[in-house]
């Protein structure tokens, strides 16, 4: 089997284990069998062990056992790099920018659903009491959590994992995948955009961090929103206000509406050029820093053998950089495992030289895992319209 073929098989063995535990934790809720956690303190434990132990640990350390490699090469291979300060600003704005077209297309499509005779869910009840400490919990499960062990499984695990494929699937399967494991509905649409985009981001940046942000500040708004109402803050006004008057005025709402979301994805256009501009920049310094190093290394180590044989002539910069053409894809391979943008799994990938074939056995694999989490998100469509 080629390292293609056992990476892929690897990887969606992983996700399969995900899907069916996770699938399974739901289930077990709706039928009530889960009810002895059905408290604050329960809820907390049961998102802690489901985002850290199933989503983190099997996304990293099942996958290190299964494809033979350390943690520390995983960690590298999924794509956990420094940034620059410049990547993180441009990051959190493109993150809040995602918050709002998030709002308006999703105001769209259960729109949508609602002509279908869908009935949304009532959220849980009302609160009587809203504490700054709550919202600080809030924030760490619903924000912090997600944003770094969904996005370990889902554009770590799923999406490297996936592009013997090619790019343009591993980004839509990840992101029908993101979508259809929320196990609902109403966020299956929005999840499956925001993880095409932050599919796209990670692959082009070679990063998983700015998809991190992105996933962390569009939930971090959502909760501070919740919170912000309760408290009368006044954060949540300006939606409202447009909501309503969007619903007084249908014909003239929607024109704005439309205009409103060109805007706003110009704007976005515009920021992950931004982002991307800077992530290349960053790389090449880094790469630049490292091959004026490797070449300096390489010039004296020749002059310390010429002295060594007698021969005290200076090395010609010219003979250096002949070799340095010559030997240019090995070099960089060397270089970029040097600072840190190739790990061994992807190392291994590239040099893989055997023919890719998606056989019989994986694809039942991925089709099951599509099966499970399709059929259970189907479900919470006809419980909602009965």
């Amino acid at each position: 089997m080629s390292f293609r073929n056992k990476l892929l098989r690897v990887t969606l063995l992983c996700y399969l284990l995900i899907v069916v535990v996770f699938a399974a934790v739901r289930m077990l809720s709706a039928f009530g069998l889960l009810n002895f956690l059905n408290n604050f303190a329960g809820d907390i434990v049961l998102n802690i062990v489901i985002q850290v132990g199933l989503l983190f640990v099997v996304s990293i350390f099942l996958f290190s056992a299964l494809i033979k490699s350390k943690p520390k090469n995983v960690f590298k291979y999924y794509g956990f790099k420094k940034i620059t300060l410049k990547q993180v600003l441009i990051t959190i704005v493109i993150g809040i920018v995602v918050y709002v077209l998030n709002v308006l297309i999703t105001t769209f499509f259960n729109t949508f659903l609602s002509a279908l005779g869908y009935k949304f869910s009532s959220g849980g009840g009302s609160m009587t009491s809203y504490p700054f400490w709550l919202l600080i919990v809030n924030l760490i499960i619903t924000a912090v959590l997600p944003g770094i062990c969904e996005e370990v499984a889902h554009r770590g695990l799923l999406l490297k994992g996936l592009l013997p494929l090619g790019a343009k699937k591993a980004i839509l399967y990840s992101a029908l995948f993101f979508g259809l494991l929320h196990l609902n509905i109403e966020q299956f649409f929005y999840a499956t955009l925001i993880g095409l985009l932050v599919g796209y981001v990670t692959l082009r940046c070679e990063n998983i961090i700015p998809a991190m942000i992105i996933h962390f500040m569009n939930n971090a708004l959502s909760v501070f929103m919740g919170y912000s109402s309760f408290h009368g803050l006044g954060l949540e006004k300006g939606f409202y206000i447009l909501q309503t008057w969007l619903t007084n005025n249908p014909i003239i709402g929607l024109a704005f509406m439309i205009l409103l979301i060109v805007t706003l994805f110009y704007l976005l256009i515009y920021l992950l050029k931004k982002l991307f501009k800077f992530s290349t920049i960053d790389k090449m310094n880094k790469m630049q820093r490292a091959m004026i190093e490797h070449y300096e290394r390489e010039k004296y180590l020749q002059e310390v053998k010429n002295i060594t044989n007698g021969n005290n002539s200076n090395v010609s910069d010219s003979m250096l950089q002949n070799m340095f053409i010559e030997n240019f894809d090995s070099i960089y391979l060397i270089l970029s495992k040097q600072i840190g943008w190739e790990s061994d799994i992807e190392n291994n990938f590239r040099s893989d030289q055997k023919d890719f074939k998606f056989d019989k056995i994986t694809k039942i694999i991925l089709y099951t895992a599509f099966a499970i989490v399709g059929i259970l998100t189907l479900f919470t469509f006809i419980w909602g319209i009965l």
